[in-house]
């Protein structure tokens, strides 16, 4: 018998691949305009939370208390406070047709090829760490959640999860987005479907948030008390880190190549910059 959890998992992901193909569908056939709105671009910048957001960020909480919040700090402050420069960058994205943060950084020194091979080269090297432990968490999330009896073994093993998903990734990835590299037109499938995750993550989050405070602590006054009586009331935080840490979190948002992807590629309008500005620190 197959483990209810594989099956939801294999639901969850042709779910997504059934929005991205009809979100293509419709965007070709020009009949839904609401694709090019500020809310669906909005809710493609929750890409930016991935498994660290899940598992890392909670860990993070646990062991050096509220600096964990930093992670998300930086993305805020560029958002609200210096939607100026993202608002340049989209500019310049467009003027200079550039699909990826290599493009922009080689046509703004004289295209040199060099210079763009480099960057994608190191792009890759500092990425691939970083895929490799998000198909490292779901691996770990199947070994918690899922029974593994005989059947559920013979059809997912443990060990080779992440070589399934991984095989999926690329075949969503080949299908809706490296088919199409020209600057002009937009994946409106592949953003579709990111929003409608943006929403399952902020359900989800809202859910873990429930159980962990009314399920585990009993409430708000039982949750603090425990706190207190916790290694991390006595945490002290170094201004120093957490402005190094906000710091490095905004870069990693301008930067990485993800978040250049969903904020400057696939930007309809720069007035979705506004709506974003708020919306999504909120």
């Amino acid at each position: 018998m197959l483990n209810i959890l594989v099956a939801v998992c294999i639901l969850y992901v042709l779910t997504l691949f059934a929005v991205a193909f009809w979100a293509e569908r419709a965007a070709v056939s020009g009949r839904a305009r609401w694709l090019r709105s500020s809310w669906v671009y909005t809710l493609s910048l929750s890409i930016y939370c991935t498994a660290w957001t899940f598992y890392g960020a909670v860990g993070y909480a646990a062991r050096s208390g509220l600096e964990f919040l930093t992670i998300y700090l930086g993305p805020s402050l560029v958002m609200f406070g210096w939607w100026w420069i993202l608002r340049r960058l989209v500019r310049v994205g467009r003027m200079q047709r550039v699909t990826s943060i290599a493009d922009l950084l080689s046509s703004r020194f004289g295209k040199s090829n060099l210079l763009a091979a480099l960057v994608t080269l190191l792009a890759v090297i500092g990425t691939t760490p970083y895929i490799a432990l998000q198909l490292q968490s779901v691996t770990l999330s199947f070994t918690v959640f899922s029974e593994y009896d005989a059947a559920a073994s013979s059809f997912i093993p443990r060990d080779h999860s992440a070589i399934f998903v991984a095989i999926g990734l690329a075949f969503f990835t080949i299908l809706f987005g490296t088919r199409n590299l020209d600057a002009n037109e937009r994946h409106h499938g592949v953003v579709m479907a990111i929003a409608v995750e943006a929403i399952v993550k902020l359900f989800a989050l809202l859910a873990v948030g429930i159980f962990v405070v009314w399920g585990v602590s009993g409430g708000f006054s039982d949750m603090i008390s425990e706190i207190d009586r916790s290694d991390v009331a006595n945490w002290r935080g170094d201004s120093g880190r957490w402005v190094g840490l906000t710091f490095i979190s905004a870069a990693a948002f301008l930067c990485l190549p993800r978040m250049f992807q969903v904020l400057v590629v696939e930007n309809e309008s720069e007035q979705h910059l506004m709506t974003a500005s708020w919306a999504f620190p909120t």
